[in-house]
């Protein structure tokens, strides 16, 4: 078992934070997913008084931007392939474009199965089997059979019940290093929240610079993160005792 995530003392954090089972619930179909108030209010105070905050996610930064609307908060979006940066920056790093004919073959396949579900996200594709496990054979094998046709320019992700097809090329990893190369991020302790296998990837990447990894969860698959938090409540709670700890320091 991992130790319980300790707040650090002597060292603002650069925090960066997944989404979907980190900072919300995750839910059967992705649009059904909002923020409430009280994260708003948690997300909204340690970017007011500290700025360096990311949200480091699967979704796209447009799906982000909505979850937590009216919050824009800087975002990196279908695993660091999409960046927005604490000066409102854009930058896209994806070098291939998925073709149509492998989102129609998937949606068919999605469409035939009830409770799977096709989530286009633009820059790649996201077949889940949440409301659908029986049929994850039936994913696994469409999703393979597409990646036999696409040859070295794309890889497979895998998430917890969910496999999605997206360009080579960035990883939740590749996001934060870059993000650890701007303000306000550069001089700060990097912390990185998350809780599933898509956040090894920034696990690594904070490990080799001294920072802080936090697995979120209850579960003993095995990871690289060096903390545990066990729930989406606690997260939100050690978020706000950051910011209570660095309030206390500044006064």
């Amino acid at each position: 078992m991992l130790p319980v995530a300790t707040v650090p003392g002597d060292s603002l954090p650069a925090l960066f934070l997944d989404l979907d089972g980190t900072l919300v619930e995750i839910a059967q179909q992705p649009e059904l997913v909002h923020a409430d108030p009280e994260l708003l209010l948690i997300l909204e105070d340690y970017e007011e008084r500290f700025g360096s905050l990311a949200v480091v996610s699967g979704r796209a930064i447009a799906d982000i931007d909505r979850v937590l609307a009216p919050l824009q908060l800087p975002a990196a979006g279908i695993h660091g392939l999409e960046l927005r940066f604490a000066d409102r920056r854009t930058k896209s790093v994806a070098k291939a474009t998925l073709p149509t004919v492998v989102r129609e073959r998937l949606q068919a396949v999605a469409n035939r199965y009830p409770g799977m579900l096709l989530e286009d996200k633009g820059l790649s594709v996201a077949l889940h089997f949440r409301a659908a496990p029986a049929h994850e054979p039936e994913a696994r094998a469409a999703v393979d059979r597409e990646m036999d046709s696409l040859g070295d320019d794309f890889t497979l992700q895998r998430g917890k019940m969910v496999l999605e097809i997206r360009p080579n090329g960035a990883t939740k990893g590749t996001a934060v290093a870059e993000f650890m190369q701007c303000a306000p991020y550069a001089d700060r302790l990097p912390v990185y929240v998350g809780d599933d296998v898509t956040d090894e990837d920034a696990f690594d990447v904070v490990n080799e610079a001294g920072g802080m990894s936090v697995r979120v969860g209850t579960d003993d698959i095995a990871t690289r993160a060096r903390w545990r938090l066990d729930s989406v409540s606690a997260v939100r709670q050690w978020i706000k005792a950051i910011v209570r700890q660095h309030s206390r320091d500044c006064a």
